[in-house]
């Protein structure tokens, strides 16, 4: 499991949706926000990835 510090995008993406929830912005905010703060998990999970697959040799080395 890759563990990473959590990204700006992603919290400003949660912030802006307890803001909406808290105001009682209209369904369709809502659900934008929603898909923002999908939409910045997603991407900070590939890059996290990126990142890792980059830098972290193989651990198993297989030959056949």
């Amino acid at each position: 499991m890759v563990i990473y510090p959590i990204p700006v995008e992603v919290t400003q993406a949660r912030i802006q949706l307890v803001v909406d929830q808290t105001a009682k912005a209209p369904q369709h905010t809502i659900n934008q926000d929603l898909q923002a703060v999908d939409h910045a998990k997603a991407a900070a999970v590939e890059a996290a990835l990126a990142t890792a697959t980059a830098e972290e040799p193989p651990l198993v080395d297989v030959k056949v």
